[in-house]
This record gives structure tokens, C-alpha cells and sequence, in this order.
């Protein structure tokens, strides 16, 4: 049986109390209504000359437009209500889930008894996976059914209606840009509970497919997805740069926005492991953040001053990182970059593993 595979959530209507209803309502307003503050602060930097001319460093475009919003009432509490909305999300929708779990179990867990191969086991997870992510409480495997947690509530039932439209539809864009369409071995790289891989699928239907992540709670999540698509994935738990998969292994390694929430040095790694995996002639295919450069001198403004404000550490690093040299060090050839959307992002890099690489 063939099915569409969208993001969508699962169920159209969780059945959930009205109480986390409301909350995770209020919360979706209370961004929306930033919008016109946003316009404000936006308004007010280029009546004050802060995005004239191009702009030679991040570091030098903040400095000047901090200072012309240092006294700023608007500025202040834009920054202030989008701190306090990022820390309530993940600790409501919990909350939530909690509440209505007997009701909410049978969306949230797979039928398979061993949904994930687990190849981390008992070991400690890398330092950077410590970080709560956008302000994700504990972090993505904070509760054990963060995966639900994270798509059907903050996604599905927050900035899904936040930002409108198919806020997954950047994924299938990037899905089709790879240079082939006849992958039989689809490694996805940092997958959660399976976007990214979901898009995979509906491009590559022949494809066999291993999503890897570090977060059982997603892994797991993207099983239960999985399961309800009628796919069949491989899904590993395990760092994105020592996965422990067989070398030789995959026609494509890709990812989408995973570089930019692991520091510079692991993006190298990477890259070197997605080199590893790839069977000679392979592609490795990774989206993420677009490079500040191609941004407007606000649009890149407000990238960094978002991240600062978003619990995005290594957003700056992604956006200024030469990424065509990490993937040419790595050992790649034929390296290319694009923009793939509006206002170049997402920023796309393709490359090619040699075809007799040693």
C-alpha cells in the first residue's frame, strides 16, 4: 500500500485538555504578536543608516545596530517575551502531554517492541548534546516522548499555525536537488523524528533509508511515523560524525539544518564521516543555515540576534563557516553550493566522493 508522507501531525485533532489548548494558543500568539514590533526595530536600524553598504563582518553589522538600539523600549521587549514564549513552549506542551497521556500513548509509541538500534548504549553523549536546544527543556531527550512532544505540539500545534503553511515543504525542495535519482542507501544524518527522512521517502520511494540521531525520544518518534507511512527505516542511535555504520556503505549522506547545532570541529568531523560512509562515487548532500553574506545587511542581523535570543550557540559559526573547504578537505570533489529558498536559505552543499578514492 502506498501512502503520502507530509509533516503533518498524525491526527488532526489530539484529543488533549483544553487547558494545554489555550497555553500552547497564548504562546502562538504572543509570537505573532511581535510582528509588528519587528517591523518597528526594523524600520528604525534603517532610518539610522545600520544597513548601508555591505557589511565587512557580523561582529561589525551588530555592533553598529545594537548601539542604535540600546534604548530601546520596543527592542527590549521583543527580546524579553521571545526568551519567556522559547522557555514556556517545551515545559507546556510537556505539561501537556503529561496531563492527557492515557489519551495521547497510543499516537506516541510505535508497535515495534525494538524501534531503535541503539549503537551509543551506556556511553556519554557528546559535550555538545548537553545544550537545550532551542530552549528545549532538558533537552531532546528530556522526556521520554520528546519526539511527540516536539512534532505534534511545539511543530505541529505551535509554529506550524505560527508560521502557516507547510512548514516542511524546504525538505522535499532539498530532497530533490540531489544530483541522482536512483539512491538505493540513503544515510540521514541527524534525522529526529524523521522531517527530513519523511521527504527522503516520497523522492527516493526505492531508497532503503538510516536515519541517526543522538535522541532516543525522537529516533523513537520517527519510528512510530515510520510505521504509520508504511516505511521501514534503519534508525541508529548515534553521533552524526562516528556513526559505527559499515564504510562503503551509502549512494547519499545528507542532512538537513544539522550543522548548525553542533560546534565547528564535529562539523569537520562530519563531514569526514559522511566521506567514510559513502561508497566511491557517492554524494554527500547537506543543507543548513545560509552563509550571512548572501543576506541582507537586516536579514542577517536578525539571524545572529535571533539565535542569541533562541539558545542557538553555533548559528554564527554555521553562517560564516567555509563549508565548500571542510568538504574539499574532507576528500570531496566536484563541490557546489546553492540557495535553495528565499533569501538563500536553506544554503546547500553538494559534493562527491571520488570515484576511486583510495
Amino acid at each position: 500500500m502506498t501512502m503520502t508522507t507530509t509533516g503533518a501531525p498524525l491526527v488532526a485533532d489530539l484529543p488533549v485538555d483544553q487547558r494545554g489548548r489555550a497555553e500552547l494558543d497564548f504562546l502562538r500568539a504572543v509570537r505573532g504578536g511581535l510582528a509588528p514590533l519587528r517591523t518597528r526595530i526594523r524600520e528604525r536600524l534603517q532610518a539610522g543608516g545600520a544597513f548601508d553598504g555591505p557589511f565587512t563582518t557580523i561582529e561589525a553589522l551588530r555592533a553598529g545596530a545594537d548601539a542604535q538600539l540600546r534604548d530601546a523600549p520596543d527592542h527590549r521587549v521583543t527580546g524579553a517575551v521571545l526568551r519567556w514564549a522559547r522557555d514556556q513552549q517545551t515545559p507546556r506542551a510537556t505539561a501537556l502531554f503529561d496531563r492527557n497521556r492515557d489519551r495521547l500513548l497510543i499516537y506516541a509509541t510505535p508497535r515495534s517492541t525494538d524501534p531503535v538500534d541503539d549503537r551509543l548504549g551506556e556511553q556519554p553523549p557528546p559535550r555538545y548534546w548537553t545544550y537545550e536546544f532551542h530552549g528545549t527543556t532538558g533537552g531532546w531527550d528530556g522526556h521520554e516522548h520528546m519526539g511527540f512532544i516536539h512534532h505534534e505540539l511545539v511543530y505541529g500545534r505551535l509554529l506550524t499555525a505560527a508560521y502557516g503553511g507547510d512548514i516542511f515543504a524546504q525538505r522535499t525542495t532539498v530532497a530533490q536537488a540531489a544530483p541522482r535519482d536512483d539512491y538505493a542507501r540513503i544515510a540521514d544524518l541527524g534525522c529526529g523524528t524523521g522531517q527530513y527522512t519523511m521527504k527522503l521517502a516520497e523522492v527516493y520511494p526505492q531508497a532503503r533509508i538510516t536515519g541517526v540521531d543522538l535522541s532516543h525520544a525522537e529516533l523513537v518518534y520517527a519510528r512510530r511515523r515510520a510505521e504509520q507511512a508504511g516505511h521501514d527505516w534503519h534508525l541508529v542511535r548515534a553521533p552524526a560524525e562516528d556513526t559505527t555504520l559499515p564504510a562503503d556503505s551509502f549512494d547519499l549522506v545528507t542532512s538537513f539544518i544539522l550543522l548548525h547545532e553542533v560546534p565547528p570541529h564535529i562539523t569537520r568531523k562530519i563531514f569526514a564521516e559522511a566521506f567514510r560512509l559513502l561508497a566511491p562515487g557517492g554524494d554527500v548532500h547537506m543543507s543548513d543555515v545560509a552563509p550571512y553574506r548572501l543576506r541582507s545587511g537586516y536579514q542577517a542581523w536578525a539571524d545572529d540576534w535571533d539565535a542569541e535570543n533562541g539558545s542557538e550557540p553555533w548559528w554564527r559559526s554555521a553562517a560564516t563557516m567555509d563549508l565548500a573547504s571542510v568538504a574539499t578537505d574532507a576528500g570531496f570533489v566536484e563541490v557546489r553550493q546553492a540557495a535553495s529558498g528565499r533569501e538563500s536559505y536553506p544554503w546547500v552543499l553538494t559534493a562527491r566522493k571520488p570515484a576511486a578514492a583510495a
